[in-house]
């Protein structure tokens, strides 16, 4: 509870099914795993949404889907628009939405439904650099709430310098663990320069 933890590795290695397997939308070819608590997965830009609904109505749907009743998803409702900086929009379909819009929705909604575990795939790249560290900071808020974060990244200075602990994977296999965040990102470049 509580830490950040990076993954690392190459295309095709495996961290994304290793994200999906954690939140359940895949079921793991052998072996066990456990999760405690509410895990939601953050994975590429505009998943989960339903481009008729509004922005609006798609929060609410989003927060019934992870088990908040309605009038936990409203008291939440003004926190998620403000965070997300769209609220001018929020009332119409998704449909309408850039890419970055849907983003940073996606984002203040899995911010602030308060999973135990948030797992977020390749999306730290939301917006400009000032909602970028908007979003860096809910992340820190979260784990000091004891709220467990697992990134994937192709970024290491997002890593190196944003996690506690890091893995780096090829193939499905760990080739690096524990609480080294810099062993994990030499592992991966290892990795880099033997595939060339």
């Amino acid at each position: 509870n509580g830490e950040i933890l990076g993954i690392v590795g190459p295309n095709g290695a495996g961290k994304s099914t290793i994200l999906r397997v954690m939140a359940g939308v895949y079921t793991p070819d052998a072996g066990t795993l456990t999760i405690r608590g509410r895990c939601v997965l953050l994975a590429g830009i505009g998943t989960g949404f339903q481009s008729s609904l509004t922005g609006r109505e798609n929060i609410q749907l989003n927060g019934s889907i992870m088990g908040l009743s309605d009038n936990e998803v409203k008291e939440k409702m003004e926190d998620i628009i403000n965070f997300s900086e769209i609220s001018s929009f929020i009332d119409q379909p998704i449909r309408t939405y850039s890419m970055g819009m849907k983003a940073r929705l996606g984002f203040a909604i899995a911010a602030h439904l308060e999973p135990e575990i948030l797992l977020i795939d390749e999306v730290m790249a939301v917006g400009d650099a000032a909602f970028q560290k908007k979003c860096k900071d809910r992340i820190r808020e979260m784990v000091s709430g004891d709220t467990t974060v697992v990134i994937v990244s192709h970024n290491m200075s997002t890593v190196k310098d944003f996690c506690d602990r890091a893995i780096c994977i090829n193939e499905g296999l760990i080739h690096s663990s524990g609480t080294g965040v810099s062993e994990a990102i030499a592992a991966y470049y290892r990795i880099l320069s033997e595939e060339e």
